[in-house]
Parts: structure tokens; C-alpha cells; sequence
């Protein structure tokens, strides 16, 4: 497989191209940023292309696609095979989907699922998945055994994982009497091959909270079901950088807000918090994570938060989520350092928009993002953003719109 990187510009979430020559077949795939693997193809999907079963599939899942370097390869190969591709970030799933179109793979369907939850088949010639490092036993032992329950007779589930996870996977297979066969072995990566089990005849997903939970941990006097895998969840983030963002949000309780919107919202903490402090308000929450939503979901219900005034959003990613002439009297989130300052221009001029007159946006970023990215685009737009309050590098920001 040859590989080869082009920049040129798309759009605000676009980053560059990899032009990949693949069994035989060129592909062009547009990357955006803030996605694994942005840099180069993962020596993991590449080990996978390896190492594929053999045969003719019929129906292939791609379980967690990323933007289709590894699944989209595989559908030009067999374009007369039926094949889903699958992820929980719907930026990715969006760039599966436009990479698919551009490279006339019309055998695509690429769609957003939280694991097995949300696929549409029941059963799958080839399932086949890179599996994330930092994911949790529960899931990986889920993905398999749930993998292996929806292969169709004679399918193959083959995955690859990074080395540090193959004990993992090794006391599984005994613990549960897999038939798992190791493919391949390479010196960071490990491709596994499982084969069908059909004597589950109807599969049924477990909770997303048994799937992923990883601990708990409590923020503004209310505790939080917080899961594995989810990206910006550093400990510096949930310590020093969200409490500068709370600190500098409205103390007045009894303001009259009547519409708020929270975006990059993580597993809750802040849709939640304005849910409550804010109790006559409706909340809308935005994440392109569906891993973000579920636990905002979930945690909502904990904390008996859920309701007609709580409308988690998962059908798009910010700022699309934004309805056409929808408004709001206070938006609160986070501005990313990893998405890119084109996404950060963006993200500033539909919040802006979003805005009622008479109402204000709080924002917290990195001071670098402040400094390089927020204050030179606001002075070019003519956007009010004001610094009020700084502290451990971090910047809260307010917008006010007249």
C-alpha cells in the first residue's frame, strides 16, 4: 500500500488528503482534523489490510470507521458486497461518507452507531475493527462476543489491537473459550480472527453504561457516570479548566433565560449544571461523540435532570447542530485546540449568529487559543468577545451580542 499526503482547502474541519493505492485500486481520502489517526494511516488499519480473511464477502461491517481508510480500501475491492460503515463521531462518520461518494463507492453506507447499538443488519459475512487503545474490557469483550453472534455462517470477526491489549484478549479466549486465532503478529499491533457463533439467534446490546463506565466523579456537588475513550477528558481539563469556565458563567440563579445551548458537552457536567441552576430554561446539549450523548443521557436520569427541558442532540456535529433561525440567551462550551483555527473561526461566527439580542456566550479555551486564534478573528468580524477571567492557562471569553 503507498501513501501519500495532499493539502489543499475544503472546508473548516478539513485538513489534507491521502492519495492510497490499495489492492490495486487508488483512492483519494479526505481527513479532517480532530479524528484519529490524522497524521498518517495507522500502522494498525494498514496491518489489518494485511491481513484480511479470504474469500468473497457478501456484507461487511466496518466497526468504527474513522474517515474509511480501512473500510473504504476494502469496499473498492469488493464493490459487489454490501458494506456499513459504522462509527460513534460523527465528524468521522461524515467523512466516511463524503470519502465514499467522491471515490464512487456506491456499495457505502456509512451511518453513526454506539458500538453494535445502532447497526442494521443481524448478520455480516466480515466484521471487521481497529480497536481503541484506551476502550475498557467490557466493551472489547462485548465486541467480540456480540461480533462473533452476527457473523453469518462461516463469517469472520477479525480485529487488530495494539500489543498492550493482547493479555486482555488472551484471558478472554480462555475465560470464555473463543476461537480466536492470532493472524498476525507485528512489533506494535496484533490482528485476531474469531470465527461465527450461531447459537445466539436473537442478540440483544447490552447498557451502554455497563458497556463503558469507568468511574465516577463528582463536579458542582452533583456526581457524574464518566466513561472510558472519551477524548478531552484530561485530568489538568476536569481540575483547572472547567472550574475557570463555571466560575465565570451568570451566578444570578433567577436570571430569565429561556433557551441556553451547551456544545462539546463530554459526559454531561455542563448542560447539566445549567439544567439546574437555570431550572425554567430549556437546555439543548450538542456532541458529535455518541459516547457523549448516551452519558449525558444516562447521567441526566441519575440526577433526575431529564425531561422536556433537557434535549440532548446527536445528529449532527456543532455547529451544525443549530437549527435554521434557532436562538438562544446563553451558549456555553468549550473551544478546541485540536480542532484548528478554521473550526474555532467557525464555531465563533455561528455562535454569534446564535445569539438573541441581549444575549451572551461564554466560552473557555487554552490563553493560546485566545491570543493566536479568538481575538485576531473577532477584531476582523467585529465580534465583541471580552477576556474575564484567567487562570492555569486557561481563558474564559464572553460574547454579547447588542
Amino acid at each position: 500500500m503507498s501513501v501519500q499526503a495532499i493539502k489543499h482547502p475544503y472546508n473548516p474541519w478539513y485538513k489534507e488528503s491521502f492519495e492510497m493505492s490499495t489492492f490495486g485500486k487508488p483512492l483519494s481520502l479526505r481527513v479532517p482534523h480532530d479524528v484519529f489517526s490524522t497524521q498518517r494511516i495507522d500502522e494498525g488499519t494498514v496491518l489489518l489490510l494485511e491481513n484480511l480473511a479470504v474469500g468473497q464477502p457478501k456484507s461487511i461491517l466496518d466497526m468504527g470507521c474513522g474517515y474509511g481508510a480501512l473500510g473504504l480500501p476494502i469496499a473498492a475491492k469488493y464493490p459487489a458486497a454490501v458494506f456499513e460503515m459504522v462509527d460513534r463521531d460523527l465528524l468521522a462518520v461524515s467523512f466516511s461518507g463524503l470519502n465514499a461518494a467522491n471515490n464512487a463507492l456506491s456499495n457505502v453506507r456509512a451511518y453513526g452507531s454506539l458500538g453494535f447499538r445502532d447497526v442494521i443488519r443481524d448478520r455480516y459475512d466480515w466484521i471487521l475493527c481497529n480497536v481503541p487503545a484506551r476502550i475498557g474490557r467490557p466493551f472489547i469483550q462485548n465486541l467480540i462476543h456480540g461480533g462473533c453472534a452476527r457473523l453469518s455462517a462461516g463469517g469472520d470477526l477479525r480485529v487488530v489491537v495494539i500489543n498492550d491489549l493482547c493479555p486482555i484478549l488472551q484471558e478472554l479466549a480462555v475465560e470464555l473459550r473463543w476461537p480466536m486465532t492470532e493472524v498476525k503478529r507485528a512489533p506494535r499491533h496484533t490482528v485476531y480472527a474469531f470465527t461465527a457463533n450461531n447459537n445466539e439467534t436473537n442478540v440483544i446490546e447490552p447498557d451502554s453504561r455497563d458497556l463503558y463506565f469507568r468511574d465516577e466523579v463528582e463536579f458542582g456537588g452533583m456526581k457524574f457516570a464518566r466513561p472510558f475513550d472519551l477524548g478531552g477528558d484530561d485530568p489538568k481539563r476536569l481540575k483547572q479548566g472547567l472550574p475557570v469556565l463555571f466560575d465565570a458563567l451568570p451566578r444570578d440563579p433567577k436570571a430569565k433565560f429561556k433557551n441556553i445551548l451547551c456544545f462539546r458537552i463530554g459526559y454531561g457536567i455542563l448542560p447539566l449544571y445549567c439544567r439546574q441552576k437555570w431550572g425554567a430554561a430549556r437546555v439543548v446539549a450538542v456532541d458529535r461523540d455518541l459516547l457523549a450523548t448516551t452519558f449525558t443521557r444516562i447521567n441526566s436520569q441519575a440526577l433526575n435532570l431529564s425531561g422536556d427541558l433537557l434535549q440532548v442532540r446527536e445528529n449532527h456535529h456543532f455547529p451544525a447542530a443549530i437549527e435554521t433561525g434557532e436562538t438562544f440567551d446563553l451558549i456555553a462550551g468549550e473551544l478546541s485546540p485540536s480542532a484548528g483555527e478554521r473550526i474555532v473561526a467557525a464555531e465563533l461566527e455561528a455562535i454569534s449568529e446564535a445569539l438573541t439580542p441581549g444575549g451572551q456566550a461564554y466560552l473557555l479555551c487554552l490563553n493560546k487559543v485566545e491570543k493566536d486564534w479568538v481575538m485576531p478573528f473577532a477584531t476582523k468580524k467585529k465580534i465583541t468577545v471580552t477576556a474575564i477571567l484567567k487562570r492555569d492557562g486557561y481563558s474564559a471569553l464572553r460574547i454579547f451580542r447588542a
